[in-house]
């Protein structure tokens, strides 16, 4: 089973809209079709960036999943892991990074094209795939491979 770790954009994105790629990958791992993994540092930007940016009833779609989906939560990163990304990546990413690393996701799901999806941190990194969940859904569903 594929491993996803997703950015916390990904979250607030596939609960304040229903439609859209973001909210069919948050189903397919409601599904248990992927493992799900994150960081704690993930859900609680997720959870803020819900509670101040968008409907009540959003934050409580999302408490609901978090309750109901299997997500595995690793540790926050030790540094040494996101050292050699220092010079390619924002500060404020590299935990997610180091978490994605850490959980040994075969993918990191982000809509953050500015700081994740540039073309000097893809190339420095083979694992995990750094993907957009639009480029996701049509390399990994609908070619068939979930």
């Amino acid at each position: 089973m594929l491993r996803v770790f997703l950015d916390a954009n990904i979250y607030f994105a596939g609960f304040v809209s229903k439609e859209g790629a973001s909210h069919l990958l948050l189903e397919i791992a409601g599904r248990d079709k992927i493992q799900l993994y994150s960081s704690k540092l993930v859900l609680r930007e997720a959870e803020r960036n819900l509670r101040l940016k968008s409907a009540p009833g959003n934050l409580k779609s999302f408490h609901r999943y978090l309750q109901k989906t299997k997500i595995h939560v690793v540790p926050f990163p030790d540094d040494k892991i996101t050292a050699p990304y220092e010079a390619l990546l924002h500060p404020k990413d590299l935990p997610v990074l180091g978490a994605a690393m850490i959980s040994k996701s075969d993918y990191l799901i982000t809509l953050d094209k500015r700081h994740f999806l540039t073309k000097a941190l893809p190339s420095k990194i083979k694992k995990p795939a750094i993907l957009t969940p639009g480029d996701f859904i049509r390399q990994i569903v609908v070619k068939g491979r979930l």
